[in-house]
């Protein structure tokens, strides 16, 4: 009998174990917690993650789960729903290129979840956060970039196997539980991209329910619940219902699988806002450096980007040019081009309500013309094509391409063996530095995460991250 999807993915995921792991996957995913969680603390103060950490304090549950930013603890299933929603928040979080999805903020709440509720260690929450990213970026390859054009979200609809495939990897289930727990995730992948026509949060809300979806698939599997084996292949499964123009690519989701480890080259962001603008912002601040440009100096921005790009960041142009919300800044091109030229690399503190407005800031936006080029985005998602060109008002142009953004794996500067890491280490550290009582704190997180598989509390570690704990307790 040919064996399902889900069964090779199952099997995969039951054999995933430290010592069968590469050691550059395993020291890798180390730094993917570590840049998960700094990116979580960040984003715990933001208006929607203190609103999503009210609903789950008053919805209370056993007090087993660590709730980032907050003073009291929750049970798994709302723990995973909290902190995979405040991880998006701040458009921080880690991205796959070619899955175009964020495999952290679904996998790692589900795995951190699952192993305080089990007492697992560190090492257990590397196996698991391995298997969920394979689990999560190949079937999100296997939809060739086409997912948005469906109005789907890959992080919300993908994230739920990868959260299902990190906690039935922490609970042990068999091969044949996996199964299950991917057919009863995959009932419940969702996500919508109408968050676009407002500036609303919807968006930040998929990688918590797919991290909550998951954890629940797998404690269900484990208590025997029943779910359809080719979910993901079916006539009625995930490929074909949320899928454009009914295209698919089996092979991404199974070749490889085992020895080929694609969540390995998940990139990590330097700067907040859409992935898909960041090598726009490496292009914009490389001239402003190059050719020392201010801001006044300033005539007419034109960014030439692939169509995915030029449809999520410069439409609607209206919300796009003068942003209403933060979500509307955060996808928006004008708005990151202009942070870029009159401040540097945009960071959270440029995307806050009253940011947003300032005068100058918009007058420079206003000057930014995209154009959707189809030779691009035959290039995408293996490539982010863009050409940045700044006229300037003495009549002078300058212009740059790229296509790889500042921490992608595969980008040439980080063929020096370490510098990928270190560069992750140091985002961790800039961002601790922001949050008043947790920088005192910082050496001992970075420690303890670069160690994660010598880590035996998983809730002593996670306590750095709370505000009630206090340095060397717990």
């Amino acid at each position: 009998m040919t064996q399902t999807l889900s069964g090779r993915l199952a099997h995969f995921t039951r054999e995933c174990r430290i010592g069968s792991i590469p050691p550059q996957v395993l020291a890798r995913a180390k730094m993917f917690v570590l840049d998960y969680l700094g990116v979580a603390l960040t984003a715990s103060s933001a208006r929607s993650s203190r609103i999503m950490g009210n609903v789950v304090a008053e919805l209370g549950g056993r007090e087993s789960c660590t709730v980032i930013g907050r003073e009291y603890r929750t049970n798994a299933l709302l723990a995973a729903l909290a902190n995979g929603t405040t991880g998006h928040a701040v458009e921080m979080d880690d991205d796959h290129r070619t899955s175009v999805l964020h495999p952290a903020v679904a996998v790692v709440p589900a795995a951190l979840a699952m192993a305080e509720a089990t007492k697992a260690g560190g090492a257990a929450v590397i196996e698991a956060v391995v298997a969920g990213y394979e689990a999560m970026t190949r079937i999100g390859d296997a939809f060739l970039g086409t997912q948005y054009y469906e109005g789907f979200h890959p992080t919300g609809t993908c994230g739920v196997f990868g959260a299902a495939a990190a906690a039935g990897r922490i609970l042990n289930l068999s091969t044949e539980q996996l199964i299950a727990a991917f057919g009863i995730a995959g009932t419940q992948a969702a996500g919508l991209e109408e968050w676009k026509a407002d500036g609303s949060w919807i968006k930040r809300l998929h990688p918590g329910k797919a991290a909550e979806g998951g954890v629940l698939a797998a404690l269900l599997a484990k208590s025997s619940y029943t779910g359809p084996a080719t979910i993901l292949e079916g006539e009625n499964g995930f490929l074909k219902a949320f899928s454009f123009e009914r295209k698919w690519d089996v092979s991404k989701i199974v070749d490889g699988l085992g020895t080929e480890y694609r969540g390995y080259g998940t990139s990590f962001k330097p700067y907040a806002g859409c992935r898909f603008f960041h090598q726009v912002i490496d292009a914009t601040l490389d001239l402003v450096r190059e050719h020392k440009i201010d801001a006044a100096a300033v005539e007419e921005v034109t960014v030439r980007v692939y169509r995915t790009a030029y449809l999520t960041l410069f439409q609607p142009e209206a919300r796009r040019r003068r942003p209403e919300t933060v979500v509307d800044a955060q996808f928006s091109i004008p708005y990151a081009v202009a942070v870029s030229i009159a401040h540097g690399a945009p960071m959270p503190a440029h995307f806050t309500d009253e940011r947003i407005r300032e005068p100058a800031l918009l007058d420079l936006a206003a000057k930014v013309k995209g154009i959707p080029d189809e030779e691009y985005e035959s290039k995408y998602p293996a490539r982010f094509p863009t050409q940045v060109s700044i006229r300037l008002k003495s009549g002078k142009t300058v212009e740059a391409f790229r296509d790889l953004p500042k921490g992608d794996p595969e980008n040439p500067i980080y063929a020096t063996a370490g510098r990928f890491e270190q560069e992750m280490v140091e985002k961790f550290r800039a961002l601790l530095k922001l949050q008043p009582g947790y920088a005192e704190r910082c050496d001992e997180m970075v420690a303890k995460l670069s160690a994660l598989e010598a880590v035996s509390d998983v809730s002593g570690l996670l306590a750095l991250f709370t505000p009630n704990a206090r340095k060397g307790t717990r």
